[in-house]
């Protein structure tokens, strides 16, 4: 048996959505359902029925409520929270780089190590070089070389790369060079392998704006800055072990197999220290099948200690 009063829908659903007082109402409505005894024990079971039907729409009024009120909490505190992550964030960042201390790397010669720099930028470093850089960069991305390195420079259009090598400054923004810049050596070397490079060679000199290929010939003696055309695999041949030469001379020549094999070379005669060698030596070739190259010379002779390698004059 189902009784129906769709007159009554309404109200009832009044009731439900209205007031505790409403829904009290209804309450007292429903226990007083008796419409004669052969349906008492059926009121009952109808009585649960509709009060199950009521208890979830108000549970469901109820939820949808409760999930409006958290989900303006949670947005009014989601915004406090990124305001407040951004701000600190900014406080946190500066204080971290004004606290930033300088590292400082070297390597000894005959090794090469790779660095990997704060900002995920890779620095292979040649034998005899030391470079400094701070623990975190702030607006620059400043590094200083004494020696020789090879640089894999990643973008960061708001923080420039600079390198700097004595009186010589390199700034990049995203890029791939080679700085050849011992301080014991004549002269510095910057070669661009891909991007752009702007080499300053400082307030006695010029700036010069490198494309791949080129390279930035500093003369520290007259403080000249020189732009010239390379090849740019013989100059990154350092770090595959290979070497070339080109009309360099004896003494620039020593200082290279020095750094190369950590060993001494003293050429007391000034007038050898001037004599040009080119040649290229790619096949794994060690320091004393390199000095008998070099001796076949009929000028130089050579004697060896240790790792002392005396060249002079022959007489």
């Amino acid at each position: 048996m189902r009784i129906e009063d769709t007159k009554k829908e309404p109200e009832i659903a009044e009731m439900i959505e209205g007031s505790e007082g409403d829904r009290r109402r209804l309450s007292e409505l429903l226990d007083g359902i008796r419409v004669g005894p052969g349906v008492d024990a059926m009121a009952d079971e109808m009585r649960e029925v509709v009060w199950a039907d009521v208890r979830l729409r108000i549970r469901r009024r109820g939820l949808r409520m409760r999930i409006a009120r958290y989900a303006a909490a949670a947005a009014v505190m989601v915004g406090v929270i990124c305001g407040s992550w951004f701000m600190g964030g900014l406080r946190v960042e500066n204080r971290l780089v004004a606290e930033a201390h300088p590292v400082v790397i070297s390597t000894p010669r005959g090794v090469k190590s790779d660095v990997i720099l704060p900002d995920g930028s890779r620095v292979r470093l040649n034998g005899g070089t030391r470079i400094v850089y701070l623990t975190l960069f702030g607006d620059q991305r400043r590094v200083e070389v004494d020696g020789e390195a090879y640089f894999e420079v990643e973008h960061d259009a708001r923080r420039p790369f600079v390198v700097v090598t004595g009186e010589v400054s390199s700034t990049v923004l995203g890029t791939t060079f080679n700085v050849h810049a011992y301080s014991e050596d004549e002269d510095y070397q910057i070669t661009l392998a891909t991007g752009s490079l702007l080499v300053d060679g400082g307030r006695e000199s010029r700036s010069v704006r490198l494309r791949p290929g080129e390279q930035g010939f500093f003369e520290r003696t007259s403080g000249m800055l020189s732009l010239r055309r390379v090849n740019v695999d013989h100059v990154l041949s350092w770090q595959e072990d290979k070497l070339y030469f080109r009309a360099e001379p004896l003494a620039s020549i020593a200082r290279t197999l020095e750094r190369q094999f950590n060993v001494d070379i003293v050429i007391a005669d000034e007038r050898l220290r001037k004599i040009c060698f080119t040649g290229e030596f790619v096949d794994g070739e060690n320091i004393h099948e390199i000095m008998r190259i070099i001796s076949a010379d009929s000028r130089i002779l050579y004697r060896n200690r240790k790792n002392r390698f005396e060249l002079y004059r022959n007489r």
